[in-house]
């Protein structure tokens, strides 16, 4: 399992353009689906203090892939949308990763897919109990 996510990783990273990592790429993701989201939740979700999050929040701004906006009532709370840039890149970026996956299932049966397909799910099922 460790030799084929090593080989997806560095594959996605190959494909990802504008220089965006993956874990910002997950993070644009998230924001996209979810926006606007608070810099906490973010951190929440990611496992990771606000002072990280903030940190990528900072360069992902920076780059013009989201925008940051501050609550009308407690500065401190700090929203982040994805902007038109962030949508085009993302967009981008998700049709490389369906190709690399494409690429690597197009080497299964069909049988093989749809078992592997239930499996992922399964085991994804398994926090929401």
């Amino acid at each position: 399992m460790n030799k084929v996510q090593r080989n997806m990783n560095t594959r996605m990273q190959q494909q990802f353009q504008s220089g965006i990592t993956r874990e910002q790429m997950y993070l644009l993701k998230i924001i996209a689906d979810e926006q606007p989201c608070k810099i906490t939740e973010l951190a929440k979700r990611f496992g990771l203090n606000p002072s990280t999050i903030s940190t990528m929040v900072n360069r992902m701004e920076k780059e013009g892939f989201i925008s940051r906006e501050y609550g009308n009532n407690d500065r401190r709370n700090v929203f982040v949308s994805i902007t038109p840039h962030g949508q085009d890149v993302l967009k981008q970026n998700l049709q490389h990763y369906s190709g690399m996956l494409k690429h690597y299932l197009s080497h299964l049966e069909r049988s093989e897919v749809e078992a592997f397909v239930q499996t992922i799910e399964k085991i994804a099922s398994i926090d929401d109990k």
